[in-house]
């Protein structure tokens, strides 16, 4: 076939799904947009990002001309006939002429780095050495990919094929772009073309070293980060960064007035404005507005805002839009879409203002938003180096990041989030670390890197108080008839450890309670019907009524703004205990005497399993010299700080499985997927399953959801709408349910199971027998 048969071909990058059919992309319109997104990029965030790389004595130029080539050269392995050929429908696929032997196609990143000539940029002054090898990598891996092609196939793919494509008439204008020109006939004629393209990608496949002391594999992570941002944004049809918000301080105030009563910002909440351009671990007791330092602290910046459960994300992702707008405030999480469509849906916005929803979504999944409120999974495990983890990092040359509650992960969770924090400070990233419980953990790993400061002095911590304890040698079942006295008058916030307890106290109060039905009772956990769990969740929130019982596990503990009079808790880990006091007369003075927090110690559920022993035990002989006084905050300091003594806990479990986390990110263990990535970071792996009783009696509507969910003619959103329809019948339950024949696999593309158990509206899921003895039930 002659060459001049391929000019006239047009070159598609992406197909895309439209009312109106296939829609097509060429590579020429897809690259513009990416440099269009990038000059974006950097005209938004321009002196944070030249700041960001003098601070890192990276060439700021320099990195913006490699992006530039990257960009240009990334998608040029596209001008191919099998990718041609793939990407057209079925009717159109003819246009492309097909290559006799050419059976298998060889994936477009690494044919992209065939178009770049080493000799030709080094000899005109383009490009260093040193920088040829990153931009190299930046391109040949801008996709996760094996390369496993041998050289004679290779070379017939570039020769017969490749090299054909380069004065193909929509390809032109974009190879006039690049400062030198490709040579098909150069491509052709050399005879060690190929052979030193291959080289250079199984040279490029073992530079796998993420070591962030060393700046050439800073500036590596960076442009092929940045190009990963640039290529999924423009893809998306978005924008890699909207406009910023030029004043954090500014807008936290406006809403404070608005919201009445605001007198000015406290004084260490004006003192984040000094250390806006340092990281900072910030210890400030629940209720004293660290949300309000925190967003200080970012002054001007990107931010990315962290919290350890959905619950908590929803709130601030809320409390987020009243200060700063919808279209500055972006949510992350596992079912972030599915949430802000119901959110959308309650407010019976139509249809069109529905489809507004992908835009938003796209824009926070890509992290262009000013500000993104995420689970730490989202972030944080980048240090696990999934494929693509260049994504994330890069956005530290010009964001910040808060990490609020970090006293809810696990160790090993607690050792990522430590080590992501000390490579983000390598990419001119800073971090703000805040909570009432400061592991000391943290002050010995990232101290040297960030500025501590206390809401108060020791003098004034020593002077607040809310709580006065009772620490009873009884059971939480032993004080049912204590808990309904109080509820007679007051709002009660019962805490148990796990689950199956949760549902024992609630039976045996409703059991004592016949007598009292103008006592309302409600218990919250993890494990009720989706939609009801949002509808108790919105009841403990609001906490509206003058007296009740709300009985609960660890999902009231993180960052919920609520405020009860009296709390009757299992015994737990010191910061879970200090988390739980603070839902306490959370913003009023207590001037009572008698205790408003019962910490009961016979017997507590979860122990060993939810809570460390040696933990648990250490609470115990601390908290026990309160019994019957009160707590001050500098006391609840001092019990955060004997509890986590780095030297006492140094032969227990919680300290080997933290150890044992950090050592293996310093040996540079790598997660495969991000997905295996984040399993590892929850240490929990859970399923999305509808209770058999309730599938058989909502059979009918459940299947004719999923025919729809699974036909082709049906429209994303509709299809959003109809999987919002079967969620409100599915509970979260863990994996160990499928594992022990607990669960049954019902639609494998939706991952929803069918569970061989018990469902109680008042109780939620009941466990199967073998399963009820569980200590993390």
């Amino acid at each position: 076939m002659k060459i001049e048969s391929y000019r006239d071909i047009e070159l598609y990058a992406k197909r895309f799904k439209s009312d109106k059919g296939n829609e097509y992309q060429t590579i020429y319109q897809h690259t513009v947009d990416l440099l269009n997104n990038m000059e974006k990029l950097f005209k938004e965030y321009k002196e944070e990002i030249e700041e960001g790389c003098k601070r890192l004595q990276i060439d700021c130029e320099k990195l913006k001309y490699l992006l530039r080539l990257a960009i240009i050269y990334h998608d040029l392995g596209k001008a191919n006939s099998k990718f041609q050929q793939k990407i057209r429908e079925k009717t159109r696929a003819h246009e492309v002429p097909q290559v006799k032997g050419l059976s298998k196609e060889v994936p477009h990143n690494f044919l992209s780095i065939a178009f770049v000539d080493l000799e030709d940029e080094i000899e005109k002054g383009n490009i260093a050495c040193e920088d040829f090898e990153n931009l190299l990598f930046a391109i040949a891996f801008s996709h996760d990919r094996d390369f496993d092609i041998n050289y004679q196939y290779f070379e017939k793919y570039i020769y017969e094929d490749v090299s054909k494509y380069i004065e193909n008439q929509t390809l032109k204008p974009l190879l006039e772009l690049l400062p030198s020109v490709p040579d098909r006939y150069k491509m052709v004629e050399s005879s060690n073309y190929t052979y030193r393209v291959i080289n250079q990608l199984r040279e490029l496949m073992l530079k796998d070293s993420y070591d962030l002391s060393d700046k050439k594999v800073v500036f590596r992570i960076l442009l092929k980060g940045l190009l990963h941002r640039l290529d999924h944004s423009s893809s998306a049809g978005i924008s890699a960064e909207e406009a910023k918000i030029n004043d954090f301080p500014e807008k936290v105030e406006v809403y404070l007035k608005r919201k009445g009563s605001f007198t000015g910002f406290k004084e260490f909440q004006k003192k984040a404005i000094e250390f806006s351009e340092k990281s900072v671990v910030l210890f400030a007791p629940t209720g004293s507005g660290k949300t309000e330092f925190g967003l200080n602290w970012a002054f001007k910046s990107k931010l990315i805002y962290t919290l350890p459960i959905r619950v908590s994300i929803n709130a601030m992702y809320e409390r987020l839009t009243k200060v700063f707008g919808e279209d500055k405030v972006g949510i992350l999480h596992s079912d972030s879409m599915i949430y802000l469509l119901e959110k959308y849906m309650d407010l019976e916005h139509e249809n069109q203002e529905l489809e507004a929803l992908f835009d938003s979504v796209d824009l926070a999944k890509n992290l262009s938003l000013p500000i993104i409120v995420a689970t730490g999974d989202q972030i944080f495990t980048s240090a696990l180096k999934w494929p693509g983890f260049e994504k994330i990092y890069s956005l530290f040359l010009y964001t910040k990041i808060i990490i609020d509650e970090p006293q809810s992960y696990s160790p090993e969770s607690l050792a990522i989030i430590i080590k992501t924090l000390e490579e983000i400070i390598n990419l001119n990233g800073k971090f703000c670390l805040m909570s009432a419980t400061i592991n000391p953990l943290i002050l010995k790993y990232l101290g040297d890197y960030a500025e501590y400061i206390q809401a108060y002095s020791d003098e004034e911590l020593k002077k607040r108080y809310s709580h006065i304890i009772s620490v009873k040698e009884l059971s939480v079942l032993d004080c049912v008839d204590e808990i309904i006295e109080y509820a007679k008058q007051k709002n009660v916030l019962v805490i148990c450890n796990t689950v199956k307890r949760s549902q024992e106290v609630y039976q045996a109060i409703k059991e004592n309670l016949k007598s009292f039905e103008e006592i309302p009772v409600v218990l919250l956990h993890s494990r009720f019907l989706d939609g009801q769990k949002r509808q108790k969740e919105e009841i403990v929130i609001s906490n509206q009524r003058k007296n009740g019982i709300v009985i609960s596990t660890q999902l009231v503990e993180a960052s919920l703004d609520i405020d009860y009079d009296i709390l009757f808790t299992e015994l737990a880990s010191a910061d879970s205990l200090l988390q739980r006091m603070g839902r306490i007369y959370r913003k009023r003075p207590y001037n009572e005497s008698r205790p408003n927090v019962i910490i009961l110690i016979k017997e507590p559920s979860g122990i060993g399993k939810v809570y460390q022993k040696e933990i648990v035990e250490r609470t115990n002989v601390f908290l026990k010299k309160f019994d019957g006084n009160r707590i001050t905050e500098y006391d609840k300091k001092e019990l955060n700080e004997y509890v986590y003594d780095i030297d006492a806990l140094s032969t227990t479990n919680f300290m080997s499985k933290f150890k044992k986390a950090y050592e293996l990110l310093e040996l540079g263990f790598k997660a495969d997927r991000k997905v295996e990535a984040q399993k590892i970071f929850r240490d929990v792996v859970t399923i999305s399953g509808i209770p058999r009783k309730i599938f058989d009696k909502n059979f009918k509507e459940i299947n004719e959801a999923l025919k729809k969910i699974n036909s082709r003619s049906t429209k994303s959103i509709e299809k959003l709408k109809l999987i919002s329809s079967i969620r409100k019948y599915t509970v979260t339950a863990p994996a160990y349910f499928f594992a022990r024949g607990g669960a049954s696999c019902y639609d494998k593309d939706l991952g929803l199971y069918i569970l061989d158990c018990e469902y109680d509206d008042q109780l939620g899921l009941i466990p199967p027998k073998e399963l009820e003895q569980s200590d993390v039930w």
